[in-house]
């Protein structure tokens, strides 16, 4: 399963990168019939599908800062959807059907990110800044079809002339055609896994919120300047969410954010109380006011040297571009027309819903196609796709321009983190498609298809959560939104009215993140914690970082003395974890709004 690998438009994408593929199981392009493609089987399936995926990055992402692109389990649950079907007396599936199947339900579930729902939107409301729903949802579908167009557009060059890995899209062919070329899903009961975990993952999730009989965290026995561990959030979390990211994005991840946790609340916090900045029982969201500085300087940091590294695939993007006018297999009549409707869309709804300056708009607007390229290339190169950067990169731009609210940079920024969000999952798909044989007009139609889809069930999905659980909570620390803000005000006020010794929190972790980062270019790699995880851990609440550094180091130890099941069960097992929380998490969400129920947790 591909999981996004830093947190992208809001997070990054954390994927552990997929094993090698083995090349014989990977048809050619043009190997399989074109029948039997384009279903309405199919393309209900993959809605239906991303649909859980959208639910999912939502919830994930308010509460982590991390989203998945989840193109290797809706590739599986499509199969098993249509397998099932097929049994009943329907025709069988083939690969193209499954393959449409995960490129719609990819588009849909990219669509939190793309709406900003994950980073921008949350920071405007801490803002306080309201925006209509029927604004956000217009305005998220504009920007995801120009992202899915982006993707399109960029296909031939960097799949088919330079042929690119996008690994995450070759481990998405390979596992459709070793389905069906055993006529089973290619793991034994990985859907099955997946179910039984995701139901548990519910309970859980119930008992905890609603009847309190499982407890939100367990506190651990010390004192931190003399007040115990619990006031600085030190303790163990019982979130099955957090213990899935754990298991599921790797040692070296768990640790660095909770490396980050120990400098935060551990280190810091109980310094502030101390030294008379912070009272000691001021509460989480005072501590993470001030901590959000040194965590989002240390992924700021991060950010930049990551740019300064990627100036290779920057200039590659000025020869995408260039390249594009010459692409010769029609793709400017399905790109041109929707393209210019969505552009006016965004120039219109930034300016009536957002108040954004028309410069500001056509600033993000002109930034969209080369930071796509950008982003599209890094999918294609590493599998990890710079949304978050590419975001803050227009905010400084925009900021540097034209000085403003921080409010409008926020936005601003909201129009290329948004695009770009669904370029790289819509050129996954793409890759995968190609391998498979697929006619690339068809996935674009699944994917513009899911971006209308996705747009309409995350933003009351998004509502829902807000309403039960508290936006900026210990709950849901949206990590991705301080971000947004941080920088925005930084951009358009400098360090004038940041707490005090914010301002030099900040630049020591802005200096951190850009060491860590040029670090890990060296042999020193294996070695560097991920500056990003540790940013986020200075945000997250402590017992969250240590729920997620303990499943890390629980399944290390696991591989190790059982290798072939964390390899067949694993990612199932995290996957069904994260979806059944979060779809608990939005029924509880929706009871608490109807007067049903009082959540306890």
């Amino acid at each position: 399963m591909s999981l996004p690998s830093e947190p992208l438009s809001s997070p990054v994408v954390l994927a552990a990168p997929p094993a090698p593929v083995p090349a014989m199981l990977v048809p050619s392009s043009g190997a399989l019939a074109p029948s039997g493609e384009f279903t309405l089987r199919a393309m209900v399936g993959g809605c239906i599908i991303g649909s859980l995926l959208a639910v999912t990055n939502v919830y994930m992402g308010l509460k982590t800062g991390w989203w998945e692109s989840g193109s290797i389990v809706a590739a599986v649950l499509g199969f098993s959807g249509l397998s099932a079907l097929g049994r009943r007396g329907g025709a069988a599936s083939t690969p193209l059907e499954v393959n449409l199947t995960q490129t719609a339900a990819c588009a849909v579930g990219a669509m939190p990110a793309a709406i900003g729902l994950l980073g921008s939107l949350p920071a405007l409301q801490m803002m306080d800044i309201s925006v209509p729903s029927w604004g956000v949802i217009a305005f998220g579908t504009a920007l995801g079809v120009l992202g899915v167009l982006a993707a399109y557009l960029l296909r031939r060059r960097l799949i088919v002339e330079e042929g690119l890995a996008f690994p995450t899209g070759v481990a998405t062919a390979e596992v459709i055609t070793a389905m069906h070329k055993t006529g089973r899903v290619e793991r034994p009961g990985r859907a099955q896994v997946l179910l039984g975990s995701g139901l548990v993952s519910m309970g859980v999730t119930w008992l905890r919120d609603v009847h309190a009989w499982i407890p939100t965290m367990s506190a651990l026995p010390f004192r931190l300047a003399g007040m115990p561990a619990s006031t600085f959030t030190w303790g163990i979390g019982w979130t099955p969410m957090l213990l899935a990211v754990g298991m599921m994005s790797g040692l070296s991840m768990g640790l660095s954010m909770l490396l980050g946790a120990v400098l935060a609340w551990a280190v810091t916090a109980p310094a502030l109380v101390q030294g008379g900045v912070i009272a000691g029982d001021a509460g989480y969201e005072v501590f993470a006011a001030w901590l959000t500085w040194p965590g989002v300087g240390l992924m700021v940091g991060a950010a930049m040297a990551s740019l300064v590294l990627q100036a290779r695939s920057l200039l590659g993007a000025v020869r995408d571009l260039r390249g594009l006018g010459s692409v010769g297999d029609g793709a400017g009549r399905w790109v041109a027309g929707p393209g210019l409707v969505a552009c006016a869309l965004t120039l219109v709804l930034g300016s009536g819903v957002f108040g954004l300056p028309m410069l500001h708009t056509l600033l993000a607007l002109a930034l969209v196609l080369p930071l796509c390229a950008v982003c599209g290339r890094g999918a294609g190169q590493t599998d990890i796709s710079p949304v978050s950067q590419m975001g803050q990169l227009t905010q400084v731009a925009s900021g540097t321009l034209f000085p403003g609210p921080a409010a409008l940079n926020v936005a601003a920024g909201s129009v290329v983190a948004g695009a770009v969000a669904q370029t790289g999952v819509s050129l996954w798909s793409l890759k995968a498609g190609q391998l498979l044989g697929a006619s690339a007009p068809r996935q674009l139609k699944a994917q513009l298809l899911g971006v209308l889809v996705g747009a309409l069930v995350s933003v009351p999905a998004y509502l829902l959560l807000v309403g039960a659980y508290g936006l900026g909570s210990e709950a849901l620390p949206v990590p991705s939104a301080h971000q947004f803000r941080a920088v925005a005000e930084l951009a358009t006020q400098g360090v004038s009215g940041l707490p005090p010794y914010a301002a030099e929190a900040a630049g020591l972790g802005f200096s951190l993140g850009v060491v860590l980062t040029l670090a890990t270019r060296g042999k020193l790699e294996r070695y560097m914690p991920s500056a990003v995880a540790m940013g986020i851990g200075f945000i997250m609440p402590a017992h969250g970082a240590v729920a997620i550094a303990a499943s890390a180091l629980l399944t290390e130890l696991v591989r190790r003395v059982r290798p072939s099941w964390v390899e067949k069960h694993a990612m199932a097992v995290g996957a069904g974890a994260i979806a059944g929380e979060s779809v608990m998490g939005m029924a509880i969400g929706g009871l608490v709004a109807l007067g049903f129920i009082q959540r306890v947790g």
